[in-house]
């Protein structure tokens, strides 16, 4: 992937974590999270199939995954969601994996992306179906 499309996909994330005026968004994807999660797969699909994107994104994807945790946390607070101990420990989790990504190379980067993007696919997931039982 080139430098520009890196550059694209990470222009993306940071417009979708700033959200939007509520007016600009439909009803039913209020939740900030949510309307995020479509460009997260990107990335994710993204560092699959390219983890060595990572050696000039690996800053920026700590506080870009910070800010969908959060995103994630705020929704969830916002529909009256008490969090349980195994969804904190995955996000808890995916941060801190997020913050090593930028540290490491060779076989090591190439684990941790692994390991990085299962955990926010199943992070996104268990949000994603904790949401839908709330509506």
């Amino acid at each position: 992937m080139s430098r520009k499309a890196i550059e694209a996909v990470i222009l993306c994330l940071a417009l979708a974590a700033c959200g939007g005026d509520a007016a600009e968004r439909p009803a039913e994807t209020s939740l900030e999270a949510m309307t995020m999660l479509p460009v997260v797969r990107a990335r994710l699909d993204s560092l699959t199939q390219r983890p060595s994107m990572m050696r000039d994104a690996g800053s920026r994807l700590k506080a870009e995954t910070i800010n969908v945790v959060d995103a994630m946390r705020a929704d969830m607070t916002r529909l009256g969601m008490h969090s349980d101990p195994a969804y904190e420990a995955l996000a808890d989790s995916v941060v801190q994996g997020s913050a090593a990504l930028s540290t490491a190379g060779g076989a090591e980067l190439e684990r941790l992306v692994a390991r990085h993007v299962d955990q926010m696919r199943r992070l996104t997931g268990v949000y994603e179906t904790k949401v839908a039982a709330m509506k």
